[in-house]
């Protein structure tokens, strides 16, 4: 009994401390969060390159690099936005391409994401600011995709700092925070293109929440006192027109007349609403249409700065398509051609810039906007449940909190805020939305619901904190234990998503949140024996890709490499090698260009064996379905494979590499 009442003393006395400090410093919210904020970064950024590249961190990554290496650049939907390209270029040129030089962009805006907290904290309490910063930065669906070199955390953090922006302009009526949301506005559509589905799901949950505010301003209460019937002269229910209105209905459902009443009376006192709001806006300036006219000046200025910034990450650079689509890449002389550069060093050629960057978007904008209005029953449900089962099993905290925060909102348990109900249905909705804008069914959409929802979340995991606080304070230990124990509960949770998601079972088909095109982790420590035998190879070919199949039974879906020799030197894009099914050979393009390797490929096994000996290479890759292997030649010939899966599913996703020491020219022999 004495061990236990010193516990309790010294909870006690702790918390006392953390109290009094907290009511002390004005800027304990802002220390807290930042704390916070390192600790997210740190659990984004540690061993950041381990996970092999996925499908399309392989792709995007290429691109980035070819930017850099050509100076070649257009916007192209089908790998998102620019904005990943452009970072990454930059990266690439400081400390040379990599896995962890490709994740860090996503991992940095990942990791501050938290910081957003603070731009709520107006509608927020401190203890919920903190939480929404902790859920941030906890969360295991937004960890493992801030890990991730795919543009979804980048849309998601930019357009909610935007929408936080926004939100301190309506506080503070500062033109300052227009201008910057109009920036992380910009940064949201270069990083991808559901960005537009964010402001449609902010105007959807607008338009709720002024619904609830014009006809249901008291929430659930409100709706309830609406339908159900009521006995005036009941002394248990006299109270009810007080609370509901003043509409008195006798026993059974209210009459037609009475509803009527009712609908042209709320009518009635939405108007004058919206009335006192345009007087209280006049009486509070001196000239209100001079202050009117301010505003719409302002707001003209931060579209030109949602111009420019959009304009410097979507605009062309060098021979702009040309450069991609053609091979070898042309120069950047193309006659008439003007990209971004050129268009801002010369004025008369801006005209032409401008012309040139909003044509490619319409069209590439044109493209993503026309697959969601074909997209069949099936699909949407197929993507549907990949996506929420992302959310369930990766954000169940997140999830069911989000839940609990609003019912608290909407029962009163907490002060009602706007800003509660605005998050949930925004992220409600998401679950449902995001499925029908995107061609393919992922965990990763789960990120556009799980950011709004934390917002909700944040206030149910404070309403613990404080109830637990409380009982505490008083003594009660049976209520301080039954709130220590749920936010023990939920700190198990996100541990144990955590730990195995987002740090062990990174490529797993079993995580919730591996999507297909990951290649088993198997094949990093392959990779990196292929770049040490390139980097020590001075030979022609450093790394040779086989595959014998052809006529009927060539596998135009899996094969690496292409059928036809007559075609290898030619590509409708610049995809080096350009003797590859590109493709279907993802990431490994991307580890070649990386590394710098001199990568050829065979189709014959004739000419492969004759290969191997007289000139073999170091490294060898061959496709575990294809009968024409040579083994027992590579075999013979001294190499020693390991195989490996290039995708989660399928039977025809295993290959080998095949490596060979001795095969390794270093330029020494004579």
């Amino acid at each position: 009994m004495s061990t236990s009442s010193g516990v309790a003393s010294a909870l006690r006395q702790f918390r006392d401390r953390g109290a009094a400090w907290f009511d002390s410093d004005d800027y304990a919210t802002v220390k807290l969060v930042v704390a916070v904020t390192v600790l997210s970064l740190v659990l984004r950024t540690v061993f950041l390159g381990a996970r092999v590249a996925h499908f399309d961190e392989g792709r995007v990554a290429y691109w980035a690099w070819h930017f850099g290496e050509t100076g070649n650049f257009a916007y192209r939907y089908i790998i998102h936005g620019p904005f990943i390209q452009h970072a990454d270029r930059w990266l690439f040129a400081l400390v040379g391409p990599s896995d962890f030089a490709m994740r860090l962009p996503v991992a940095v805006v990942g990791g501050l994401l938290p910081l957003s907290a603070l731009l709520l904290r107006a509608h927020l309490s401190r203890s919920e600011t903190v939480a929404l910063a902790l859920l941030f930065t906890l969360d295991p669906v937004l960890v493992y995709y801030s890990r991730f070199m795919r543009s979804d955390v980048l849309v998601a953090a930019f357009m909610f700092v935007a929408f936080g922006l926004l939100v301190r302009l309506y506080d503070t009526r500062k033109p300052r925070y227009m201008y910057a949301a109009a920036v992380f506005l910009a940064l949201g559509f270069a990083s991808k293109e559901n960005a537009l589905v964010y402001v449609v799901t902010w105007l959807g949950a607008t338009g709720l929440l002024l619904a609830k505010l014009l006809v249901l301003p008291n929430g659930f209460r409100d709706a309830a006192g609406f339908v159900l019937p009521r006995r005036v002269n009941d002394a248990a229910t006299a109270v009810l027109p007080e609370r509901f209105g003043r509409v008195e209905f006798a026993t059974g459902p209210p009459s037609a007349g009475a509803v009527w009443n009712r609908v042209v009376g709320r009518v009635k006192g939405d108007v004058w609403l919206v009335v006192g709001v345009v007087q209280s806006f006049r009486k509070r300036h001196d000239d209100a249409l001079l202050t009117a006219g301010a505003y719409l000046g302002h707001i003209v200025f931060a579209l030109l700065v949602f111009a420019l910034v959009s304009l410097y990450f979507y605009a062309p650079r060098g021979a702009g398509i040309d450069g991609i689509e053609s091979h070898p890449a042309i120069a950047a002389t193309t006659p008439g051609y003007v990209g971004f550069w050129e268009g801002i060093t010369n004025p008369t050629l801006f005209g032409q810039l401008l012309e040139n960057t909003v044509d490619r978007v319409v069209d590439q904008w044109g493209n993503w906007l026309e697959p969601g209005t074909e997209k069949s029953r099936e699909t949407y449900l197929k993507h549907f449940w990949v996506s929420t089962e992302a959310l369930v099993l990766g954000s169940r905290v997140v999830a069911v909190l989000a839940g609990a925060g609003y019912v608290l909102d909407r029962l009163g348990a907490t002060a009602p805020r706007h800003l509660v109900p605005f998050c949930f249905y925004a992220g409600f909705v998401s679950i449902f939305g995001y499925p029908l804008g995107t061609d393919i069914g992922a965990p990763w959409l789960a990120v556009h619901a799980i950011v709004p929802l934390a917002v909700p979340a944040a206030v149910a995991l404070a309403a613990v904190f404080r109830w637990g606080s409380a009982s505490l304070s008083t003594g009660d230990m049976s209520r301080f234990g039954s709130a220590a124990l749920v936010l023990f509960a939920l700190s198990v949770l996100v541990a144990q998503s955590a730990v195995g998601q987002v740090y062990t079972d990174t490529t797993e088909d079993g995580n919730p949140l591996v999507q297909y095109a990951q290649p088993s982790e198997s094949l990093k420590s392959d990779l990196q024996e292929m770049d040490r035998l390139a980097t020590a190879h001075s030979g022609d070919t450093d790394v040779l890709v086989y595959y014998g199949e052809s006529g009927s039974q060539f596998d135009e879906y899996n094969a690496y490499v292409g059928p036809n020799r007559d075609e290898w030197d030619e590509s409708y894009r610049n995809n080096r090698p350009t003797c590859l099914m590109w493709y279907n050979s993802l990431p490994l393009p991307w580890y070649f260009a990386a590394d710098d390797m001199d990568v050829r490929c065979e189709n014959s096994d004739r000419n492969l064996e004759s290969l191997l000996r007289e000139r073999p290479p170091p490294v060898i890759i061959t496709q575990n379905f294809d009968p024409t292997v040579p083994e027992a030649a590579l075999t013979e010939a001294g190499y020693e494979g390991q195989t490996h899966r290039m995708r989660t599913t399928g039977d025809r996703n295993r290959f080998t590499v095949w490596t060979n020491e001795d095969a390794v020219d270093d330029g020494t022999a004579q």
